[in-house]
């Protein structure tokens, strides 16, 4: 059977795409047609409805209800939403994509999954792409429903794309996921209101193309996790505002190349025995920030005011380590190996290790030694000059506390 694309026209009863009258030709597509939708239908779509590709393609919002499969043979690739469409899969609805969801092609495009608690809309896909093309917008929104995608997804091709996770939302990738890898590209994922992202392969924020912008905020109570390798490019960065964000068991489980960040409070970590990969910058703000691994590279880790850096791991071999701003926290593994230098440390400032019972430091060369039962547990080394300064030691809850005062 040649397959036929059929263009909706309408004329039939509202909302049901079954209906021959409301296609051109007064035939409606079956399993192997592409659907071209361009306006309105008049009402939500019930029921299942088979097609080879559907394009929907101008400013309509269509709610469907029911089940919509596409196979997705040939060049369309399954359902797109393109040229200001907006499709909606209601709480209980169903989409199996069988090749590309696409969302925002050369145009705007949106699409929503929607849920209510316990009954969820389900997005099940092989790949998908958001903001394919050069002028492309794409918006693809879970909100308490579910997408499965087996395959992998592209976060702004090179368009503009973006995946909101929010209100309980469930978004599981059996493959990778790539952020705005192009020049010109621009990717964004925000989790946010308990939703969950899982990776099964690699996440790549951004590349090394600085043309490109790509982003990630991970709210309270929301979590991000990477199975592989994680890694935020040159024009990458990561907002942490009490979420949790995860890497993976490779070499490269958490990889921050030079450029990129990952920035605020909540927790970062990787599985036992893998190193976050630093080039760039870790920074703790608005609150504590808790890096549970050790952490090496060229890069640095700064403490903004007011904030704490939780550094659990037991090796710190960065570049360096900075107060950036007043009544911030370093906060260490008991007997961690640190070599970075800490810059800014300042009268108001603390820095912290469990047990330690004395400190001593030698001005001429900035070594602060650290102590337990007067054998020594570690030396820091603290750039600046403290001439006059002393170093001082509390214990407080089993943590040595240590305070800079003016002599």
């Amino acid at each position: 059977m040649t397959e036929k694309t059929i263009r909706f026209s309408g004329k039939g009863l509202a909302g049901d795409l079954l209906d021959p009258h409301n296609w051109t030709g007064g035939v409606a597509p079956n399993a192997g047609d592409t659907a071209i939708i361009s306006m309105n239908v008049g009402g939500p779509v019930t029921g299942t409805f088979s097609v080879n590709n559907m394009m929907l393609l101008g400013t309509e919002q269509i709610s469907f209800t029911g089940t919509l499969d596409t196979a997705g043979a040939g060049n369309c690739q399954g359902l797109m939403v393109c040229d200001g469409a907006e499709a909606v899969f209601a709480p209980g609805a169903t989409l199996n994509d069988g090749n590309v969801l696409i969302v925002g092609n050369d145009a705007a495009g949106t699409l929503i999954a929607q849920g209510s608690g316990t009954i969820h809309s389900v997005i099940n896909s092989l790949s998908g792409n958001i903001g394919k093309q050069d002028d492309g917008i794409g918006t693809i929104t879970i909100s308490d429903g579910i997408w499965n995608n087996s395959g992998n997804i592209v976060i702004g091709d090179h368009g503009n794309g973006t995946l909101n996770v929010i209100g309980n939302g469930l978004v599981s990738v059996g493959g990778d996921i790539d952020m705005a890898a192009e020049a010109g590209a621009d990717g964004a994922m925000t989790i946010s209101g308990g939703g969950s992202v899982s990776v099964a392969g690699s996440l790549r924020i951004g590349g090394t193309a600085t043309a490109a912008v790509a982003s990630v905020a991970v709210e309270a109570g929301s979590s991000l996790t990477v199975d592989k390798a994680l890694a935020v490019g040159t024009s990458g960065e990561v907002s942490l505002t009490g979420g949790t964000l995860s890497g993976g068991v490779t070499a490269d489980g958490v990889r921050i190349l030079a450029g990129g960040m990952i920035a605020g409070f909540g927790a970062l970590d990787a599985p036992d025995g893998v190193a976050i990969q630093d080039a760039g910058i870790i920074r703790a703000s608005g609150g504590t920030l808790e890096v549970a691994a050790s952490v090496g590279g060229a890069g640095s880790i700064q403490i903004a005011a007011n904030s704490t850096a939780m550094l659990t791991g037991s090796s710190l071999r960065l570049a360096g380590i900075s107060f950036i701003g007043p009544d911030a926290t370093l906060a260490l593994a008991h007997g961690a190996n640190v070599s970075a230098a800490v810059s800014g440390f300042a009268v108001g400032d603390m820095i912290t290790m469990a047990n330690i019972d004395a400190v001593s430091f030698k001005a001429s060369t900035g070594v602060l030694t650290l102590s337990e039962s007067n054998a020594q547990v570690q030396t820091l080394h603290i750039a600046g000059n403290f001439t006059g300064e002393m170093f001082v030691l509390k214990q407080s809850a089993g943590l040595g506390v240590i305070t800079l005062q003016h002599s």
